[in-house]
Order: structure tokens, then sequence, then C-alpha cells
């Protein structure tokens, strides 16, 4: 960044907020804009030329990255849309309480190999239906997201250090810290020089912007999800809002002191300032988590409106900003855009799970077009969700995977008022519905998220790591693995899903789903071990106690499917992944060793945990297995 000579320098100190054209004083400066107001514009232009230089080295960086991710069958294309299809003769909805026959050839062995998650060193190993030909020519290439040798200091990164945040994190957000107070205290005094921090505040808009979009451009570029990126949406936000109150507050006082408040701000500039400031205000207010969790559409509504009443504010207050406001209605309009291109109404089957309290949703001519972890955002048109139910989206991870006969598949959970009304329409359906079906039409919106350019079917091992109802990211991505298995376009050798629930019972309509899953892998592992957290109330008739088993897991219809009480051993179930993605003696023994994943979708303290237990694993054992990633997903925003 430049700086200026001693007399600039000099003169600004003097001078500092002697004279503000058109942005302190009377409307419309005769004299042109003053010394304070063109070092404002320089600085502006320093920190914002600063921040997206960062962000095309970013980008730079991350090119091996993104050229794997194309190579991969999962890298085309950018722009997910929903697309339609009739369903197969094989697409009947699931009957979630009627479980599969074993299929006949299989066998399963118990050997031990490397530390199991149940601490009796045990890894569930196929026959030799694993050791058949395996065809490397469409596995995807995997590319680390960052080389090896960065492993220490990434390991440092991932460090928690708050709840919810990283040691990345974290100095992400002080380093634009120390950049937006660079902007705001160069060549200016705080206490004389009004108009810098407005204009900081303006500046700063279409970065927050283009980090808030569903459809993310900025995202697709850095190669993150938008939810991935929204702390920093959040972030910027925020010192935007406490900038623009520091601008008008500095106004209001000199008016004040002055007694000319009520008539400055009958200028149309000003006024227009005013609604700029409130507007702003009203956006931060109801952001706070409070009103995200309790009362959404008062977020959204406000969110909605409060951005209709920026762009036409800031353009009117101050001339400088229009730039800025006007690239905001920019990127506004072309997420409204994409949003809508990859939207579609459809008929959907709503089927009430009792035992899990939640709705099925299925829409079975929606059939491709997502990967595996993204979500959607769900409308439902029936007078039965209220007089303005019909107006709500609520989001929800779509639980099957792209292609499958059964289309697209929601498990919507009893959460809130909404979701309340979506089961109890589920259960009216199947009371007066054929074969306990009802059908309704639905706006389906996304697909949204997800696990961006990683590539799950690149690793040589996968731990999925779910909690309650982040059930549905494990069954997409599971389901999913297994159809690039049987492709030959996953170099997988081993697959594992911990799903940590309050009480076992919710578990059994998903048993005979699993059971399928396990039975359709075919050149790797799939294993699905259930934790519950509290005791048992009741007997669950599904559930078979392993002979001689020394911590009472317990099978439930097949070897590879158990379920044990207590919260699962991280490092445990890490250390048998690493076990398996270097093991000998399956069909893709070829491949080599490619790395770890995992993916965690549930609350904070879960994927802290899943954190927390990856930093303990070893350099040496992270080096040997070709390094750890992990792809986390937390409930709440």
């Amino acid at each position: 960044m430049s700086s200026h000579n001693a007399t600039t320098a000099a003169a600004v100190g003097a001078g500092g907020g002697a004279s503000h054209g058109a942005a302190g004083g009377a409307p419309g400066g005769a004299h042109g804009p003053s010394l304070e107001d063109m070092l404002t514009a320089k600085v502006t232009i320093e920190i914002n030329a600063f921040i997206y230089c960062v962000i095309g080295l970013i980008v730079l960086l991350r090119v091996p990255h993104l050229v794997g991710f194309l190579k991969s069958n999962s890298g085309r294309p950018f722009l997910q849309v929903f697309r339609s299809g009739e369903p197969s003769s094989a697409s009947e909805p699931k009957n979630l309480n009627q479980g599969p026959k074993l299929r006949k050839g299989a066998s399963f062995d118990s050997t031990d190999k490397g530390s199991g998650p149940y601490g009796a060193g045990e890894t569930v190993v196929l026959d030799s239906i694993h050791l058949d030909a395996y065809s490397t020519a469409k596995c995807p290439p995997h590319v680390p997201s960052a080389p090896g040798f960065l492993d220490p200091l990434r390991r440092l990164l991932q460090t928690r250090v708050l709840p919810g945040y990283s040691a990345m994190q974290v100095a992400v957000l002080m380093n634009y810290t120390y950049v937006i107070l660079y902007g705001a205290f160069r060549w200016s005094n705080p206490f004389t020089d009004g108009a810098r921090a407005g204009m900081i505040a303006v500046s700063q808009m279409p970065l927050i912007f283009a980090l808030a979009q569903k459809s993310s451009i900025l995202g697709s570029i850095l190669g993150y999800g938008y939810e991935t990126l929204n702390y920093i949406h959040r972030y910027a936000g925020r010192l935007a809002v406490t900038a623009a109150n520091v601008h008008a507050i500095f106004y209001i006082y000199k008016w004040s002191q002055a007694g000319t408040i009520r008539q400055q701000l009958q200028h149309p500039k000003f006024a227009w300032g005013l609604a700029f400031l409130i507007a702003m205000d009203i956006l931060f207010f109801f952001s706070l988590e409070f009103w995200r969790r309790k009362a959404y559409n008062i977020f959204f509504w406000s969110h909605t409106i409060g951005i209709m009443v920026l762009f036409p504010a800031g353009c009117m207050h101050m001339p400088a900003a229009r730039p800025y406001m006007f690239a905001c209605a920019i990127l506004y309009g072309l997420d409204r855009i994409v949003r809508a291109v990859k939207s579609s109404i459809a008929t959907a089957t709503i089927t009430h799970l009792p035992r899990m309290d939640m709705a099925y949703v299925e829409v079975p001519n929606i059939r491709s077009g997502w990967r595996a972890g993204q979500h959607v955002r769900l409308r439902v048109f029936s007078s039965a969700m209220g007089a303005f139910g019909w107006a709500e989206t609520h989001p929800f991870t779509i639980a099957s995977a792209s292609g499958a006969n059964d289309g697209l598949v929601l498990f919507c959970k009893k959460a809130g008022d909404w979701t309340g009304k979506l089961v109890e329409l589920a259960k009216e359906l199947d009371s007066r519905g054929v074969e306990g079906q009802g059908t309704v039409k639905v706006w389906i919106e996304g697909p949204f998220g997800g696990p961006s350019r990683m590539v799950f079917s690149s690793f040589s091992a996968a731990v999925l790591v779910v909690g309650g109802s982040g059930i549905t990211f494990g069954l997409s991505m599971m389901e999913e693995l297994l159809v690039k298995d049987h492709k030959h376009e996953s170099r997988l050798k081993y697959i594992e899903l911990v799903w940590v629930v309050p009480d076992p019972v919710s578990v059994t309509p998903l048993v005979p789903l699993f059971t399928s899953l396990i039975q359709q892998s075919h050149y790797c592992i799939l294993r699905i071990s259930i934790h519950y957290t509290k005791a048992l109330t009741e007997k669950v008739p599904v559930y078979e106690r392993v002979e001689a088993e020394p911590c009472t897991s317990i099978t439930i219809a097949h070897p590879n499917l158990t379920l044990s009480p207590g919260r699962p051993r991280f490092k445990n179930i890490m250390n048998n992944a690493i076990g398996n993605a270097m093991g000998l003696g399956t069909a893709k023994e070829a491949l080599g060793v490619s790395g770890v994943v995992v993916g965690v979708c549930g609350p904070l303290s879960l994927g802290e945990q899943v954190v927390r237990s990856v930093g303990e694993i070893e350099s040496a054992t992270k080096s040997r297995v070709g390094g750890i990633e992990i792809h986390e997903e937390t409930f709440g925003w």
C-alpha cells in the first residue's frame, strides 16, 4: 500500500474534518471533493485491492485442487440443476419397516487388524467377492487440499480455539479486522473525520453480499461451500454495521451540538442516509441467533426488506457509494436468478415415520442433479401448513444419491411449528391415502452447499460421523459412494458410518435400509455402528446380542451393523479406518493409499470431538496414510 509524503500527512492532520464536501456539511459541496474525501477514496481502493488480491492468491494456490476436481465425475457441472424423469418400475417408495434378505453367496469373517472401534481389535472383512479384478481407469485422481509438508501447519490451524472456530478461522477474522482498522485510521482522525467510517462500511458491502449467496460464485471460485464461508459474512457484516453507526453518531453529535439536526435531516441526502442506517441496524438485529433459531421468518423477511432499502438509500445518500451498491444489486440479482433456475415444482409423497417422529418426503420425478451432502430448501403448498405456511422455506439435507430410483428423499424432523405441521400433514395423508401414502405439491429450491471440491471417492477410506438428523448426510453419502464403487469410480477400500443418537428405538425404521446398503457394498467394506447415549427404557426386538462380545455391542440383522451404548471412541475409529486404508489383499491394492476423509454432520460439540481426535493422530501416521481431511457441517449457523 502506498504512502504520502510528510507535507500531505501534515495537511491531513491539520485539516482533518475541516471540509467534507457533500459528505458532512450542506448537500452538494460547491468546491468539489476535499482532501479528506480524496484520501478516503484512495484508502478504500487500497484495502479492497488488498482483500481481493488475497482472494486471488488463494484461488491460484487451489488450482491443482480444482484440476483434480474437474477430472473427477463430481466436477461437472458446477451449476447442478435438478433433472426430472419418470421413475422405473423398481422405484417404489421404501418400506422402512420391512428388511431385505441377505445376499446369497456373501459370507463374513472377523479378523484382528489394527485397533477396532470397540476396543476388541475387530475389523469386518468380506470374502473373495472383494478380490475380483477392479478397473482403475475411471477412478478419480486424488489431489490433497494442501501439500503434505504443510500438514503440521494445517494441524495447528485446525485446532479449536473458540467454540465453533478453529485457529484458521480466528486468524482470518483477525487479519480482516486489521485491514479494516488500517482503512479507518490511515490519514484520518476519527474524532474529526466522520466520512471515513461510512465509506469503509459501504466499500465492504459487495464482499458481504458475495459471501451471503446460496449459489455462491465466490465460493465456487475459492472451492468452498457458502456454509463454510458464512462466518466471514456474519463478521464482515457486523464490522460494516459498526462502521455505519460510528459514521452516523459523528454527524448526529455534531449537528446536535450545533442545534441543526432537524434542519440537516430534512435534506434528502441525509434522510436517505438515516434510512440506510436503519436498514443496516435491522439487518444486524434480526440476524442474531435468537431470531434465526426461534423466528426464522422474521429473520428472512427483515433481510429481504432491509436489502431492498439499502440499494436506493446508499445510492441517494452518497454518490461515491453507487458503484458498490450497483455491484451489490448485480450479485443479489444473479443469486436470485440462479436460485429460480435451480427451483422445481413437483409432486411429493409424504409418509409419517412414528418412531422417528419425522415426515418422509419423496419426490420420485426429481432423480438427478445433486451431489451427496447437499441440501435443498422446501416449500409445501398445502392449507394444512397454515395461512402463510406456503410462503415459508426450510432447509433439509438430501438423504438419497443422485440417480437413485426413489428420487429425491428428505427426512423432515419435527423441530418447530412449521416442521410440526408437516409431520401432522404426513399423519393426515397416511390416514386417508392409498396404502398409507399421500401426495402434495412442493417447491424444491437447490441444491446448495455440500462438500464442494472435496471428492470422497478419491480417498482410500471414509469415516462418516453423524448425529441425530444428520443421518441424512450419511445416507446420501453412503449411497453415492456405493454407486461409484460398483461403477469402478471409487478408490475407497473402507467406509464406516458412525451414528450417534439419544434413543436407539428411533433407529428401528432404518435398519432394513442400513442392511440393504451393507449388502450393496462390492469392492469396499461398509460398516455401520450406531451409538445411543440414553439408557434403554423398553425392549427393542430387532436387536440380537453378539456372543462373546465383552463390551455389550449388539448386532442388528447383520455382522457389519452394530449398536453400542455410550459415545463412540473416535480415535479408535480413526485408527481402524487408517488400518483398512493401508490394508492389503483387496481388489484396490493397485490404487495405493490416498488418504482418509472424515465427513461430520451434527451438533457443534460432535464436530469438535471429531476434529480433536483427528488432531491427536501422529503426523507420521497421517503421512503414511496420505493425509486426513475433514468436511464438517454443524447444526445451526
